[in-house]
């Protein structure tokens, strides 16, 4: 059998994550509460721990104290359970979905170097919801779907200042991409009125590259105590050349498809700071707080259609969705114990706060859990390493009363309940330098 350069294993890496990428379902906002079954295990506590190779998605400075070269693979598998009740007491489940969320990492280091260098393709977060079964306002039964992909290369550099301080720095270059529908099969309009409402199909994803900084820190204080810090700019893309449908039946045009764009659409500035303590040799505790900056990011998102397919009244339509998210904090709590030199067992805790105001609360990005709960562990042998953890994230509910459709369209009194297992899994490789 012929041997895969190293090369050759990056190409096909990176191949398998562009085709497995998928949609997730929110759990700190649109970002996952831990990426790779040891920090999931955590509860997403890592700013100041310095995880194997895919800990540089958290804080790049922790790969400087990895020596030799070290590889992982991680996969995670989200099972949301979404409810919607609409103003009439009509009640709806989503659509059942299992979203499947790969990684891949790898860093390298050198004894005589203060210079170590990694790189991550990471499937970032997302989210999405799919109901069927709508009464709608306008006499028909209709459903909703939405799906955010968001994917990152990071290529990352830490260099050790001393023993005990390092920094790194890590460029974020992604692609992401949005689809939705929003009541596609009901087309209504009033000549009387002027009013119409036209089921739309963002038929072909608007798409966009992405790009952000992210900068940290880790101080060894002493051998049992270590501080980490992390700061990430926002992250923002043009996402352009989607294919918007809107159901004109109800004026003669049945679909009519427009050149789409969506504008307003970023993933928020973030900073935190972490603490690890080793109160004894076979335990470590870990805290994290982070402040997630959403009212700078998802403000009102606009879906823009240009250039229609056919002779309509509609030449340029806009279809805004009103957000104004608020700032966060999630904390996340955790420890390991060493059972023995191969296993290690790990629980957490995670709050990360709610940033949907109920004014704005829509299922079709119903990103409201706040408590997560946590288990894992690790068995190693040799330079390898098997990572297990489960998370739940406890039943959230919340209701809309804004009475202003052009807000809130599903009526006041419409109700997300959202909850979440998380399972994930990963292996990593240590080889020699």
């Amino acid at each position: 059998m012929t041997r895969l350069t190293f090369a050759d294993r990056v190409l096909l890496s990176l191949f398998l994550s562009l085709v497995f990428a998928a949609p997730a379902a929110a759990t700190n906002g649109m970002y996952l509460v831990g990426y790779g079954a040891e920090v999931a295990g955590r509860a997403g506590a890592n700013l100041a721990v310095a995880d194997r190779s895919l800990g540089l998605q958290a804080n790049p400075a922790g790969i400087a104290q990895m020596q030799g070269q070290h590889f992982g693979i991680d996969g995670q598998l989200l099972v949301p359970k979404l409810d919607f009740v609409d103003p009439y007491g009509h009640a709806i489940d989503a659509k059942s979905s299992v979203f499947a969320m790969p990684s891949l990492s790898y860093v390298r280091g050198a004894k005589a170097s203060p210079w170590t260098f990694g790189a991550g393709l990471i499937s970032q977060g997302g989210m999405g919801a799919t109901f069927e079964g709508y009464q709608t306002p306008f006499g028909t039964t209709d459903g909703t779907y939405s799906e955010v992909r968001f994917l990152t290369l990071t290529p990352t550099v830490a260099y050790a200042v001393n023993e005990d301080v390092a920094v790194g720095v890590s460029l974020n270059a992604g692609y992401s991409d949005v689809k939705f529908r929003f009541y596609p099969n009901t087309s209504y309009y009033d000549g009387g009125t002027g009013y119409g409402f036209f089921g739309a199909d963002l038929t072909e994803r608007a798409k966009a590259w992405n790009w952000s900084t992210r900068v940290g820190a880790m101080w060894t204080a002493t051998p049992r105590l270590q501080f980490g810090a992390m700061y990430q700019t926002k992250t923002q893309g043009d996402y352009e050349n989607g294919k918007l449908g809107l159901n004109q039946s109800a004026i003669g045009l049945g679909e009519v498809t427009y050149d789409a764009k969506v504008e307003g659409f970023a993933w928020p500035a973030q900073f935190g700071g972490g603490v690890q303590v080793r109160p004894a040799d076979r335990w470590m505790i870990t805290a994290d707080v982070r402040r997630y900056l959403w009212s700078d990011a998802m403000k009102e998102i606009d879906v823009r259609g240009s250039n229609p397919d056919a002779a309509s009244p509609v030449t340029a339509p806009v279809m805004a969705f009103v957000f104004n998210w608020r700032d966060v904090w999630a904390t996340s709590v955790g420890a390991e114990y060493r059972a023995t030199p191969a296993l290690t067992l790990r629980a957490g805790w995670n709050d990360g706060q709610n940033p949907v105001p109920d004014g704005t609360l829509n299922p079709l990005f119903p990103a409201i859990t706040e408590q997560h709960v946590t288990a894992g562990g690790s068995w190693t042998w040799g330079g390898n390493s098997l990572h297990l953890a489960v998370e739940r994230a406890f039943e959230s509910g919340q209701t809309n009363p804004n009475t202003d459709p052009n807000v809130n369209p599903f009526g006041p009194g419409s109700r997300v309940d959202h909850s979440q297992w998380t399972l994930s899994a990963g292996f990593s490789r240590a080889f020699s330098r």
